[in-house]
């Protein structure tokens, strides 16, 4: 067992047998989403947790143990302040998101494009006041690699990562078109990294009919993804 493991092993034993269950195996691995996995045989468990956590305090650790471990045992997860915290956390998401991006093979990694650069939607949207700086601080745009037709744009909130498909870099899809999308994502990164609840909630959509031409972008994609 590898040093590392050894140690999520000894933080997460003496938690799993006070739920009534034995740890067989503990280790870390390394899927781009954050994700943890596990298998249970009777009493018997073996968890797999994600390496973003590979170097993170022991009580954060062991906090997150706490809600895969929940989970397990069937309750309904709750992430605890220490957990949330260190992972909303500039230090985390500056050192993880290198990483991310690294797995995120989709990416170009860079917000400019053939034909339209993402920063350039963001500073319209900020212009028409759609959304402030603090709600895109500490964030990164990318276009894809791929021109994805049914999922024109993505978000992870907890990296911070945006990734909006190349289909819409092309000076023949309308400005605000591309616009829409974009501000679309940017309220995920709004609403931060928030597990366990609904990324598409009653404000959420609220928030998203606040864009002036709504309707029209929506009547679009629509049109374009079905061709």
């Amino acid at each position: 067992m590898k040093k590392d493991d050894e140690r999520l092993f000894d933080l997460i034993s003496p938690i799993v047998s006070e739920n009534g269950l034995d740890l067989r195996n503990a280790a870390f691995f390394g899927p781009k989403e954050f994700q943890a996995t596990w298998k249970r045989s009777g009493n018997m468990i073996d968890i797999r947790i994600s390496d973003y956590l590979i170097d993170a305090p022991d009580d954060v650790i062991a906090d997150f143990s706490k809600t895969v471990i929940g989970t397990i045992k069937k309750k309904r997860p709750t992430y605890g302040r220490t957990y949330l915290d260190w992972v909303r956390s500039d230090e985390y998401i500056d050192s993880k998101r290198k990483i991310y991006l690294r797995r995120s093979r989709n990416l170009t990694g860079s917000p400019e494009g053939n034909e339209r650069n993402l920063i350039e939607s963001l500073d319209r949207l900020l212009d028409s006041g759609l959304l402030d700086p603090g709600s895109i601080g500490n964030s990164f745009f990318s276009w894809t690699k791929i021109p994805n037709v049914r999922k024109f744009g993505f978000c992870s909130p907890m990296m911070r990562v945006v990734g909006i498909s190349c289909l819409l870099d092309d000076v023949s899809i309308p400005e605000f078109v591309l616009d829409y999308v974009v501000y679309h994502e940017a309220l995920h990164l709004k609403q931060g990294y928030r597990p366990g609840q609904r990324s598409h909630s009653k404000e959420f959509r609220q928030q998203e009919r606040k864009y002036p031409k709504y309707e029209e972008a929506e009547k679009y994609l629509k049109a374009l993804g079905s061709r």
